[in-house]
């Protein structure tokens, strides 16, 4: 690529890293918006003292500028500032199904008897477990990896089927002697782990 381009496109992600439009840009440097434009365009490029104003600017080096190193180290670092997102937005959701469960903790002490629910209330938090998964799995499923996938199908498996043996327990009474209900676990995990390879094995298969 011609180092003309190269400039251009270091200048264009350094530029929108710092959040700056190019209007700001060119005030800051006596220059109109339509040179820093033709600038991160490659239709021109800066002088060497421009370049180098630029650098000590963006707390680059010379040489991160002009070669395409720069521009994949810019576009590395677009891509941890992506992944750093997809985690953020993920907890966030698993920390609104916590906060759901605190709220019907609460709400269940104004509703119900002091006995019921202090016997029965901390439920809310047990299935909030399984429910973390299920939004961790949605998540994984619009942009996670592959390598999560099998092993929150397990976790959500086996939580789920704990919150059922609890809850049966506590509301039932005879629930807790139904312990045989952990054995569907043992397929379903059997069952997740092959499905997992199934879908891994297509994708990986050549297409015609």
């Amino acid at each position: 690529m011609p180092v003309k381009l190269i400039v251009a496109h270091n200048l264009a992600e350094l530029r929108k890293a710092r959040g700056l439009t190019q209007s700001e840009l060119a005030e800051k440097f006596n220059y109109s918006d339509k040179s820093v434009s033709k600038w991160e365009h490659g239709d021109t490029m800066p002088d060497i003292e421009v370049l180098k104003q630029l650098c000590d600017f963006y707390g680059v080096t010379l040489d991160y500028l002009v070669t395409e190193e720069g521009k994949n180290r810019s576009s590395m670092v677009k891509g941890k500032q992506r992944v750093a997102n997809k985690w953020a937005i993920t907890a966030l959701s698993v920390s609104a199904v916590w906060l759901v469960s605190v709220v019907i903790f609460f709400a269940g002490q104004i509703l119900f008897s002091e006995e019921v629910w202090n016997r029965t209330g901390w439920i809310s938090f047990i299935w909030a477990a399984p429910a973390s998964f299920v939004i961790m799995l949605i998540f994984n499923g619009i942009w996670g990896k592959s390598s999560w996938r099998t092993i929150l199908a397990i976790l959500l498996t086996w939580s789920s089927i704990a919150c059922i043996y609890i809850t049966l327990g506590l509301f039932l009474g005879s629930g807790w002697e139904l312990w045989q209900i952990f054995l569907i676990g043992i397929p379903l995990t059997v069952a997740s782990i092959l499905w997992d390879h199934v879908l891994v094995k297509n994708k990986n298969e050549p297409k015609p």
